[in-house]
């Protein structure tokens, strides 16, 4: 039978691109007549099911992810239903170790397990010619293949490139770019996929190379590195950041999941010397300081040498920094993980991730759950409920927790108000203070969903006058740094009146000396500049200009006239 094969994925954003249909493309474009498609999981279920089948194929394959396996299952159905004979095959990592689960919960042909570039290339050649489909990485209802396929490095990196295809290279410069120079992890935690594989395999140094120049020359602007330990190997690490330096070029950014222990001086030193700023973003995953939770998971943690180096690449000011913590470990506490926040926290990491234990199929930790007391979602994320240390009440206070450390802190908009919080009010004392402001917004109905910008400012200013706290300043410093035209609305209740303000700025743009001293015109300080008053006479200016904002203060020698409102109206 001839088959006309449309491999696709949800992705869980538009900016994101699959690269995993992409290789299991090139792997077989040349021997059958194969094409790919990508999807959102915000997109409609009837729209991407017509669009699969408008090719004209017989057989789909979909990737399967915690992220989208929902609604991947919600899709096989409406395709089983619109064309009953269509061959659907699975793969992925949510589906691969657990194949028979989705074969007799889902109506699907197959399930490959593992790394299916080639392994597809088989099933297909064996369903055209009407061969037997039992072989090792591919489940069927009559045969499950307990198999994890690994594919040949050295035969991917012969193929056609993934990432130089010719539909790609208008999305470039607008899409996440994913790149692995590497398949496999040397760790063993628990929780995680990645624990299942034997050891760490590495592509071609030129396979390497010769993509990520290209990726470069043709306009990408982010490229997330997908290697689960990127810095194991030094020698390899070294020469992929020699590269990169070398083809350096203002707008790149690279991100990397590193193992922050393995970093040496001399690494250290180098990035820190050598780096251009933003370039390089590192995702360090610290998850908890709890010991007895580490070892729980098997996870092995230097923490005095991890602090260290981190504090040295932070101090660096070169590289952007992203910490992991999850809550939900065996044995950690509600009290053990407030101590493991407030040990994270105090790194001052630009984005401080608070992740949730998510029990994914497969892995060591999910086979053992019962041994910790877990009660988890049965559906996908799998996202631990409660287990015997920490209660669905605790968790769902470091829920409320997680949703205003993302606002206040990963969003970079409140940087000087909450370096003045933290020193000296909360010194030290990190998740009390989202909780207490967490449990204010609740407490008092403020809305973290659908809110204006001004609105978070609201909060947090109110939050701060409950507490007796004045960082009006520093909070007013904080918005005004969010935008780069003049702002339309303001948190604070002491403003200028709209006629008042108008004749006050009206005024100061006839101070010629004013205006040269500070290369200004009339127009800017008529529809460019907010007013401020200090104290009688004395008022602060922010001029938004094209890529910077100037901040100035102006002194009247003569006290200001106030304008009638009612008369100038």
């Amino acid at each position: 039978m001839w088959m006309k094969t449309v491999i696709a994925t949800l992705n869980a954003k538009y900016i994101h691109s699959s690269l995993a249909v992409r290789l299991l493309y090139v792997a077989n474009k040349d021997l059958f007549d194969v094409s790919f498609r990508e999807y959102t999981i915000k997109e409609d279920i009837e729209h991407i099911a017509s669009d699969l089948l408008s090719t004209g194929c017989n057989c789909i394959g979909l990737g399967v992810y915690i992220w989208n396996v929902t609604k991947t299952l919600t899709l096989v159905a409406r395709l089983r239903e619109m064309k009953p004979d269509v061959v659907i095959i699975l793969g992925g990592p949510e589906v691969s170790y657990e194949p028979e689960f989705f074969l007799h919960s889902a109506d699907i042909d197959f399930v490959v397990s593992g790394e299916g570039e080639f392994i597809l290339g088989k099933l297909l050649f064996a369903l055209e010619k009407g061969l037997p489909t039992n072989m090792d990485g591919v489940s069927s209802k009559g045969c499950i293949s307990p198999v994890i396929i690994r594919a040949d490095l050295d035969r991917l990196a012969a193929l056609p490139s993934p990432y130089q295809l010719e539909e790609d290279r208008e999305l470039l410069p607008v899409k996440m770019i994913y790149f692995e120079t590497s398949r496999g992890c040397p760790y063993r935690c628990s929780y995680c996929l990645s624990s299942l594989e034997r050891g760490v395999r590495y592509f071609p140094e030129k396979y390497i190379t010769d993509n990520l120049l290209y990726l470069i020359n043709h306009g990408a602007r982010k490229i997330k590195f997908l290697d689960r330990t990127f810095n194991l190997n030094k020698q390899h690490t070294r020469q992929v950041f020699d590269f990169l330096l070398e083809q350096y070029r203002p707008g790149l950014s690279c991100q990397f999941e590193v193992y922050a222990e393995l970093l040496d001086d001399e690494t250290i030193d180098w990035l820190n010397s050598c780096l251009p700023e933003r370039f390089f973003r590192f995702e360090i995953g610290i998850q908890s300081t709890c010991e007895a939770a580490n070892r729980a998971v098997n996870r092995r943690q230097n923490f005095p040498l991890l602090s260290r180096n981190i504090s040295r690449i932070i101090q660096g000011g070169k590289i952007g920094m992203h910490l992991d913590l999850i809550a939900g470990l065996p044995f950690e506490t509600w009290d053990m993980f407030i101590r493991s926040f407030n040990d994270v926290f105090a790194f001052e990491a630009k984005e401080v991730q608070l992740g949730f234990l998510k029990m994914l199929r497969g892995t060591d930790l999910r086979e053992t759950a019962s041994r910790y007391g877990y009660y988890y979602d049965a559906n996908a994320p799998y996202e631990v409920i409660s287990n015997e240390y920490i209660s669905v009440g605790e968790l769902q206070r470091i829920h409320s927790v997680e949703h205003v450390l993302e606002k206040y802190w990963n969003s970079g908009r409140f940087s000087l108000t909450l370096k003045a919080v933290f020193d000296p009010y909360y010194k030290k004392q990190y998740f009390e203070f989202f909780d207490e402001l967490a449990q204010y917004c609740s407490h008092h109905g403020c809305r973290l969903y659908g809110y204006q910008l001004v609105d978070l400012f609201r909060y947090l200013h109110t939050f701060l006058q409950s507490k007796d706290i004045d960082l009006f300043d520093k909070l007013r410093e904080d918005y005004y740094n969010c935008f780069t035209v003049r702002p339309t609305d303001v948190f604070w209740l002491d403003v200028i009146e709209k006629q008042e303000r108008k004749s006050i700025l009206d005024r100061i743009s006839k101070d010629e000396q004013f205006l040269a001293d500070h290369h200004l015109t009339p127009y800017m300080i008529k529809k460019q500049t907010t007013i401020d008053k200090l104290t009688d006479n004395h008022y602060l200016l922010n001029v938004f200009l094209p890529g910077e904002r100037m901040r100035l203060e102006y002194a009247f020698t003569r006290p200001v006239q106030h304008s009638d409102p009612r008369k100038d109206s």
